[in-house]
């Protein structure tokens, strides 16, 4: 029997699409970037037409230039979502956490606090920042390259310590004395050069455990850390040809890296301005989807 199937997804970004224009067409909501029930709505579409999850893309900083058009990312995902968790109920919600600023006890909590509330449907897109303008919101320099990454590992490996800090094995509250076993719920003392913990955190497993990693299809450093963490992989290919290439380097580096590949999903988001018909953008991500050996859906 053949098991393979698709993962299909949407990007909710700013309300308004990927067009710059897109916010003056005649019927879209100019305000809709700062109105929630928009963003809820257009989840709720997904949901419906049966999409395993909505993903929004974030940068630290002011993009675009307000003269024209709208910012091009979401105010914040964290919180946009948290507003998503409660007006949906099946489909996945990813949102990304830079690993350049926050320190790993409050990105472990704040996402694994939303996967409880969600009943255990989020992905976490777990990106080190690069641009300048980012790092001059948190009064820094962008640091080299090494470094960056250096940081990304130790939070990465600090956040998951942190998830798994409070166990299953916990147990549920029982109104006869007792809330949870406090035998497994236990500090992690986790510390690197640049970030560390104490915990544990006051937040117990989910209903999938903790949120899945997502991590974009890169190279060098990026790749490294991909196969180590993530177990979704998302890209941008040009071609079919340039996703099989990807999917295969994917494929080699974990198992290098000592994961079984099968174990990683790669995902290849098509990109589509107003000038493109759904029907044309459909066609596109199911082009890529269908060469590029997705297997398993994230939420059955």
């Amino acid at each position: 029997m053949n098991s393979e199937h698709m993962i299909l997804g949407v990007a909710l970004t700013n309300s308004f699409g990927a067009h710059p224009a897109a916010w003056r067409l005649p019927h879209v909501n100019p305000e809709a970037y700062t109105d929630i029930d928009v963003t809820v709505e257009h989840a709720r579409t997904a949901e419906r037409g049966g999409l395993q999850f909505v993903f929004i893309a974030d940068r630290l900083f002011l993009h675009g230039d307000l003269a024209v058009s709208n910012p091009l990312f979401n105010m914040d995902p964290i919180v946009t979502l948290s507003a998503v968790a409660q007006a949906t109920e099946r489909i996945g919600l990813a949102g990304t956490a830079s690993t350049s600023f926050f320190e790993p006890y409050l990105l472990a909590r704040q996402l694994k606090t939303l996967d409880v509330i969600s009943n255990g449907r989020v992905g976490w897109n777990a990106v080190p920042s690069f641009e300048p303008d980012a790092f001059a919101n948190f009064g820094k320099e962008p640091p080299a390259r090494e470094k960056k990454y250096e940081r990304l590992h130790e939070v990465m490996q600090v956040v998951q310590a942190l998830w798994g800090s409070w166990g299953y094995e916990a147990g549920k509250p029982d109104q006869q004395g007792r809330y949870a076993d406090p035998a497994h719920v236990k500090p992690v003392n986790l510390y690197g050069t640049q970030v560390g913990t104490r915990g544990p955190l006051p937040v117990p497993p989910s209903e999938q455990g903790q949120p899945v990693i997502i991590m974009p299809a890169s190279s060098g450093y990026g790749l490294q850390a991909a196969v180590m963490y993530a177990d979704i992989i998302i890209a941008m290919p040009s071609s079919i040809e340039e996703g099989r290439a990807q999917r295969q380097a994917i494929r080699q580096a974990a198992a290098q890296a000592g994961r079984n590949p099968e174990d990683i999903k790669y995902l290849a988001f098509a990109g589509f301005t107003t000038g493109d018909t759904e029907r044309d953008a459909l066609d596109t991500r199911l082009a890529l989807d269908a060469h590029t050996d997705i297997r398993g859906p994230w939420h059955a």
